[in-house]
Order: structure tokens, then sequence, then C-alpha cells
């Protein structure tokens, strides 16, 4: 969630504000990336990690780390296509 709710509403609002989709594309996985850099200084509190305590500060999240991959390649497989067009 930290990855994924900053990269939609990135999205949206830029799509609001009149950028065009490609645009649009880029705020969302800058602001997926932002979000999965976030996760780095806190302490895991659920799943695997959470077994680690303290030790899980100054470690990104998985799933912050998967979902921004996820959303960077999606962008990046989208927006050639965007330019071809």
């Amino acid at each position: 969630m930290d990855t994924l709710i900053p990269a939609v509403e990135a999205f949206e609002q830029a799509h609001a504000n009149g950028a065009s989709f490609n645009e649009a594309l880029d705020a969302m996985k800058n602001a997926a990336a932002q979000g999965r850099d976030s996760t780095k200084d806190l302490m895991a509190k659920i799943g695997r990690a959470s077994r680690l305590g303290e030790r899980s500060v100054g470690v990104l999240d998985a799933g912050a780390v998967s979902c921004c991959l996820i959303l960077t390649q999606l962008a990046d497989s989208v927006q050639p296509r965007l330019k071809a067009g």
C-alpha cells in the first residue's frame, strides 16, 4: 500500500490536471518509487519481516519493491506504444 496508493493518486491527479496519459504514467512511476523508498526507515510489523523487529529498519519492504517493479514495468511497456501511435 505504501507504493500502490501514492502511485494511483499521482496518476489520477496528473490526469485530472490535464497531463497526457504518458505524463500521468511518469507521475505514477515517480510516486511508486518514492513510496517504495519511504519504507526503508519503517520497522516491519506484519509479514515475515516482522520477526526481524528493529533489524528490518533500513531495508526496503519486499511488497513495496514488488509493487513498484510491477507498476514501473507496466508503464514502461505501455509508453513506447503511446509514442508510436
